[in-house]
């Protein structure tokens, strides 16, 4: 008797034990409408402050983390069906081709800054918010393509990990500002251009999450084989944490900047199923850590170049940078697990 009494106690413990298990299982996978919210609660935020940076930075520039990303972000919202209103767009446009005059422009020595990083960026987020070519594309365009290396790869530049980091990083992007804006009558030198990117691409060792997201997304950009492409998207998915996030380096714990950039680049490569369990977990972990203030919140790594100002982006201190840079990726990549407006109609 005493031992049917034990039996059934180590029963009923079982028994609680596994629903309790049962009930801290991952959560129903988001819905389409949990990501718009989730997405249009970040521009909200995005928006302004995005104009804030550029009314208060010493130069009043325009950034890649608080304009350009945002730009991109607006484009995406549209191509999947959300309605989006910004009265700082044309403020945007602006600022970014008085930019590229200065930034890309080796006719004007005094002013000229040799950057590749923000003249390609630069195109990015013209080509999102609709601009049409024009001297200012031009000049980037020209600057660009004096830049590439014969094997085919663009220098890196550095000190502002993880933004500014990695040679696969800065392929991609310059190729992909070359792609979008280069004029007709450039067409054999670009081809050649992208040709050798592809090639370099193809033969690079990527050792961190940003090389490996660039180097994926560079290879789709440059018209890579889905063969060619596939083993860059399984090492990407392959170093997805077991909570569903990626790490900027295999040292630190997860947070939405390399979240957000790696789904992203699986997302628009087509190597990311919305049904996939992986992906869910991921969609799940971004919406989990969503600020109440609509923001990705992430810790800065990198060295400061400039004097810290206040562009009124949570958490309003010298994290904002990154941080308003992964709410945008955040958004991206939610937004990269949705189908467009037109391929959900009936």
């Amino acid at each position: 008797m005493r031992s049917k009494k034990i039996t059934i106690i180590i029963s009923l413990i079982g028994a609680t034990t596994l629903s309790s298990f049962v009930w801290i299982n991952p959560p129903d996978p988001a819905t389409a409408a949990d990501i718009k919210k989730a997405v249009a609660k970040s521009l909200s935020i995005l928006q302004p402050s995005g104009h804030l940076f550029i009314q208060r930075s010493r130069n009043h520039c325009v950034s890649c983390h608080n304009n350009i990303l945002t730009g991109m972000l607006e484009e995406k919202m549209m191509q999947k069906g959300i309605p989006v209103v910004d009265s700082f767009r044309a403020e945007r446009i602006m600022t970014t081709n008085l930019g590229i005059r200065v930034v890309g422009n080796i006719n004007n020595p005094d002013d000229f800054i040799g950057s590749k990083f923000w003249p390609a960026y630069m195109l990015m987020g013209l080509y999102a918010d609709k601009e049409q070519p024009n001297p200012s594309t031009d000049i980037a365009v020209d600057y660009l393509l004096g830049q590439q290396h014969p094997d085919g790869s663009f220098q890196a530049q550095s000190g502002r990990p993880p933004h500014e980091t990695g040679p696969a990083h800065a392929v991609a992007i310059s190729i992909r500002g070359i792609q979008l804006y280069a004029s007709p009558a450039k067409k054999a030198l670009v081809d050649r251009a992208i040709t050798r990117a592809r090639q370099w691409l193809i033969n690079y060792q990527s050792n961190t999450q940003q090389d490996l997201v660039f180097q994926l997304l560079g290879l789709h950009w440059a018209g890579a084989t889905e063969k060619e492409k596939e083993k860059f998207a399984a090492r990407l998915k392959a170093i997805q944490n077991a909570d569903g996030s990626w790490s900027q380096l295999s040292s630190m714990t997860g947070d939405a900047y390399a979240t957000g950039e790696a789904l992203y680049a699986l997302g628009e490569t087509n190597f990311a199923k919305p049904d996939d369990p992986n992906v869910q977990k991921a969609i799940v972990w971004l919406l989990q850590r969503q600020d109440p203030s609509g923001a990705w919140i992430v810790e800065s790594r990198a060295y400061p170049i400039q004097p810290f100002f206040n562009s009124d982006f949570p958490p309003y201190d010298e994290n904002q940078f990154i941080s308003a840079a992964a709410t945008n990726w955040a958004g991206l990549a939610l937004l990269s697990t949705l189908p467009d407006a037109a391929a959900s109609l009936p």
